[in-house]
């Protein structure tokens, strides 16, 4: 669970840094840049020919290019709709990895699991929301984006425990760099690319700390927890994203908030400090 923990805080961090880069840089270019650095800071590993060769490993390539949609996704949902609306869009994948976790491996969950997804995902839309739905109300093109993205990480986390353990966590986070920098380049065609040097910043944070550092955390975790108990603990980062805004960035910070940020630490406490054997739903 500490290794999901530090993911989950690191990533976090990362959704103030990319709102306030995409003034800067365009959506996709600003993905590639990301992944691209991370996996030129990584190549030096690749000194023998059989671990360039685990890049081609076909479930590497899948997940590579399952995880990288899922950023192009949710980049675009930045760029067009509002920031509330992609963290509670984006946030609701616990609901699609318990949905489609039961759906196609017949995993059953506790009712702890089951109390702490219903805490943990009302924190997450008192949070988003304030509880107005009318900001919500209607679906706009970047909502569309953002929820394609939270469907696309479900499935993500799910198949992201066997992966890891077969491939190790650090090969893994190589092939996700690389798959998702390659993999994203056919979508700069119809973009309006810009770029403005003052993004650099902003895009070696990524690179280092939420790319390498964080899949390295997420993908040792995932191997040990369940895609549901996973998908829960890492909306730590919904807390941690809105702390940073509000302390580093000055956005407000309402009571209304201040609640849905103990509801998300509820459920996610209810997880970590589970007691017992565990159950046919955990690893």
């Amino acid at each position: 669970m500490r290794y999901l923990l530090l993911a989950a805080i690191v990533w976090g961090s990362s959704f103030p840094v990319i709102q306030y880069a995409l003034r800067d840089v365009s959506p996709v270019l600003f993905l590639i840049l990301r992944f691209a650095v991370a996996f030129v800071i990584l190549l030096p590993r690749y000194r023998r020919v059989e671990r360039v060769k685990t890049l081609f490993g076909r479930d590497l390539v899948l997940i590579g290019l399952l995880n990288m949609i899922a950023f192009v996704c949710q980049y675009k949902a930045q760029e067009l709709t509002t920031a509330s609306k992609t963290a509670l869009f984006i946030n609701s994948n616990p609901v699609f990895v318990a949905l489609f976790s039961a759906a196609l491996f017949k995993d059953r969950f506790t009712k702890r699991q089951l109390a702490a997804l219903v805490l943990a995902l009302a924190g997450v839309v008192v949070t988003s929301t304030r509880l107005d739905f009318s900001s919500v109300s209607s679906v706009n093109t970047g909502d569309l984006f953002a929820i394609g993205a939270g469907l696309l990480w479900a499935f993500f986390v799910i198949y992201s425990g066997g992966l890891a353990k077969k491939y190790g966590a650090f090969n893994m986070s190589q092939a996700l760099c690389f798959w998702a920098a390659l993999g994203a380049s056919p979508f700069l065609v119809p973009e309006n690319v810009h770029f403005a040097w003052r993004a650099v910043p902003a895009v070696l944070y990524l690179a280092v700390v939420t790319t390498i550092l964080a899949y390295y955390f997420f993908l040792k975790g995932v191997q040990s927890v369940s895609p549901l108990s996973t998908s829960i603990v890492i909306l730590v980062e919904v807390v941690v994203a809105f702390l940073i805004s509000h302390f580093f960035l000055g956005e407000s910070f309402s009571g209304i908030e201040t609640v849905g940020v103990v509801l998300v630490l509820a459920g996610v406490v209810m997880v970590v400090a589970r007691r017992g054997p565990a159950s046919s739903g955990e690893k």
